[in-house]
């Protein structure tokens, strides 16, 4: 910083006798809280980068502070520091002497102790007010706290240039190295910038910096703090800088991206987002961060492992940890693509922040079996699977869907449909379900948990396509939303923060996992179990790692997205691979193989999770008591209940619900007598004619005739089959006897 104009300075003295009258107070000031610069660490404690927005500072007690930097600082900046009681009238004339004599200003006369105030206090605005207060505010200054008190509060406080605030700041900016560990030559140099720091910044100008430090070197010979040999040694030390470029790299920069965004949308840590980025940029926090170290080397490895040529497609990958919400790992695209693309938008693949989500695939069915789990269909109900199926949409028309093998399977069980991912079986059960009802159970369990980090940041949309993937999602949900399973119905929503201490060393913030019950622990057994036979004997089975696992496939239509999402029951993983320019299809010539689910996100699933378990113990998926009981209920509801006394009987099927799950609401609607079409039953025995009436809601009255045809068989009806008739109105059934002889 540049010193107060000498002659300015010769005014502040006399302004305190002239303005004792007047005499601002110490008290009467808010001191500006310091800039601090917050620390991020791993879970493990290693040190992952350091956070702080304009001003970078490190707050350091006394006994962190080398002598040989307090007395460079002290014999550049108030060499009279120790004998004056905050200002310094020799120093005044001094400074008007030298000044006056060369026709320009080459000299101050502020002390430290009236710097401090002017950085603390009053501010730089050049106006004799500001002077006359800079002057008595720096004598009570004095009186309250000591000089190794006043110059630590300096040496934390004042600028150094490159965005450094404060010495501890300066020392790793400049050379990388803690404030405790600068060398006699470095104190010098550091201590030289103060007057003017982008004079004489080493890295603009060396020349200018070396002349500096010789300076330096010289008055701190003069004062007598070093001696001649030393001052010489020092002066022939090489400058030995730490490149800028290094300091701003750091290890994981798509989580840190994703913690940030986290935590400035946060309001635990403050009102307003101005608030939030303060307390984390100037803050002084120590933030202890969820990765944990081995699993994301064990992710970023997996994914270059198996993606190992330039010409490869990208991946996102997000760990979490199903119990705590914990996110242990994330790759969000290649580091070297990060930093290349610093002035560009960085879109982090395993959040989308800064694009969007890609459609999931099959990788969603699990979403609707845990809705069909809950509404009345057990992993052994049957459905027709032919190679393709037309579904009718409501706006006319139909929805064509195929199997991605291209065969029919005959008919299916729930089960085998989901090992087998058979979309014809899923698209019926959509249909059934309702799309509305499949949505909301992917909801449930995590899906948009993130919109505030996350893209996309839209409800997901109830088309029946959404049971193949039509809806886009990220890793960070769909590792969530697996972990929900693997947990027992329990959801956890993921965190990147464990802890958060201020400067001050006080708790601000810790995690508490809160885990909800989102759905019954019952459904989400019986969904681990389908879901592990997709491991053992379906697409997913080269993501298969030896012990007890849940995990499904997604490959969208055209191979422009391909998943692979699984669960443990202390780790949920969610892997995506595409290209992040655009829905590009990967199949040859432009990719090696034809990428499905169960190709290199598989691939890279189990390279990751066999790294990342190591030492983990083997452990088995919540098992509760799983048992079935059957249940009426009105198939036209989109929620599973007991029908009403206007329930047409077309509409009631019987299933089966897991104890525990099973409908115990009457339905609501319809509530009046519906109207129905009266079946035809002329030509059938009497009493299949009335049953068939009876199961449409129609009463039955019967009247015999003389007939040739066979005793019993019905052979009128009024009204005529196809009527449209109101449900309990009696249907007249004419049944011929044999005539007489």
């Amino acid at each position: 910083m540049r010193k107060d104009r000498g002659p300015a300075a010769v005014l502040v003295v006399l302004a305190l006798v002239a303005g004792a009258c007047t005499m601002p107070d110490l008290d009467d000031y808010d001191e500006r809280a310091l800039a601090q610069t917050s620390f991020l660490f791993a879970a493990d404690g290693s040190l992952i980068t350091a956070l702080h927005a304009t001003e970078d500072r490190v707050v350091l007690a006394r006994s962190e502070v080398p002598p040989h930097l307090r007395d460079a600082v002290v014999a550049i900046e108030d060499r009279r520091f120790f004998q004056h009681h905050g200002i310094d009238p020799q120093a005044v004339a001094r400074a008007a002497y030298v000044n006056l004599s060369s026709g320009e200003v080459i000299e101050g006369g502020s002390t430290i102790t009236q710097q401090l105030v002017k950085l603390l206090y009053v501010g730089d605005e050049e106006t004799f007010r500001r002077k006359y207060e800079e002057a008595v505010l720096a004598w009570q200054l004095e009186d309250r706290y000591s000089k190794s008190q006043i110059l630590t509060s300096y040496l934390n406080t004042v600028y150094f240039g490159q965005g450094a605030y404060g010495a501890q700041a300066a020392a790793r900016t400049y050379f990388g190295v803690d404030a405790a560990d600068l060398t006699l030559g470095r104190s010098a140099l550091l201590a030289g910038l103060i007057t003017a720091p982008n004079h004489f910044d080493p890295f603009i100008d060396m020349g200018a910096a070396r002349g500096r430090r010789r300076v330096v070197l010289r008055l701190m010979r003069e004062q007598g703090d070093i001696t001649r040999a030393e001052a010489a040694s020092a002066a022939r030390e090489p400058i030995e800088l730490r490149r800028s470029e290094a300091r701003q790299r750091y290890a994981y920069p798509y989580f840190v991206d994703y913690l940030k965004r986290w935590f400035m949308s946060n309001p635990a840590f403050g009102d307003t987002r101005a608030d939030r980025y303060r307390l984390l940029f100037t803050g002084g926090l120590r933030i202890t961060a969820t990765i944990d170290p081995d699993i994301q080397r064990a992710a970023e490895s997996a994914v270059t492992d198996v993606l190992s040529y330039p010409r490869d497609p990208d991946a996102g990958v997000t760990v979490v940890d199903p119990r705590t919400g914990f996110v242990r790992a994330m790759v969000g695209g290649r580091d070297d693509d990060y930093w290349a693309n610093a002035d560009a938008g960085r879109v982090n693949l395993a959040t989308g922040a800064g694009g969007t989500g890609r459609q999931t695939g099959s990788a969603f069915k699990p979403f609707a079996l845990i809705a069909a789990l809950e509404n009345g269909y057990s992993p052994e109900t049957t459905f027709p699977a032919p190679s393709s199926i037309d579904i009718p949409l409501d706006t006319g028309g139909v929805w064509h869907v195929t199997n991605a093998s291209g065969y029919g399977y005959g008919t299916l069980t729930l089960r085998s449909a989901t090992i087998d991912s058979v979309n014809t079986v899923y698209a019926q059960l959509i249909d059934r379900l309702s799309p509305a009802t499949v949505v909301d159970a992917a909801e449930r369990l995590g899906l948009r948990c993130c919109e505030r980090v996350a893209e996309p940041s839209a409800d997901l949309s109830p088309y029946l396509s959404a049971v193949l993937g039509a809806n886009e999602a990220n890793t960070l949900e769909m590792a969530t939303a697996y972990g929900t399973i693997a947990n027992g119905g329990r959801r956890v929503d993921p965190v990147p923060i464990e802890s958060v201490i201020d400067a001050n060393g006080d708790i601000v913030w810790q995690a508490e996992p809160d885990p909800r019950q989102v759905i019954d622990p019952r459904v989400a057994a019986a969904g681990a179990d389908i879901l592990q036979d997709t491991v053992l004997y379906g697409t997913g089975a080269e993501a298969n790692i030896g012990r007890p696992q849940i995990g499904k496939t997604g490959t969208d239509d055209q191979h422009d997205n391909a998943w692979f999402v699984g669960a443990i029951p202390q780790l949920s993983a969610a892997v995506w691979v595409g290209f992040h320019e655009g829905q590009i299809a990967m199949e040859p010539p432009r990719t090696r193989i034809t990428v499905f689910g169960g190709t290199w996100p598989a691939q890279i699933w189990r390279l990751l999770m066999l790294r990342a378990t190591v030492g983990l113990p083997e452990l088995t998926f919540p098992s509760p008591d799983v048992g079935y009981i059957a249940a009426a209920v009105d198939v036209t509801q989109a929620t599973a209940c007991l029908p009403n006394e206007f329930t047409l009987p077309q509409n009631i099927e019987i299933r089966e619900f897991i104890v525990g799950t099973e409908p115990t609401a009457t339905c609501s609607e319809p509530t009046s007598l519906q109207e129905g079409i009266v079946p035809s039953v002329i030509g059938l025995d009497q009493a299949t004619a009335i049953a068939q009436l009876h199961d449409a809601g129609f009463y039955t009255r019967i009247a015999v005739e003389a007939s040739t045809q066979p005793a019993g068989t019905a052979i009128y009806q009024d009204p005529q089959g196809g009527t449209v008739a109101l449900q309990t109105s009696t249907v007249t059934v004419t049944v011929g006897r044999q005539r007489g002889p």
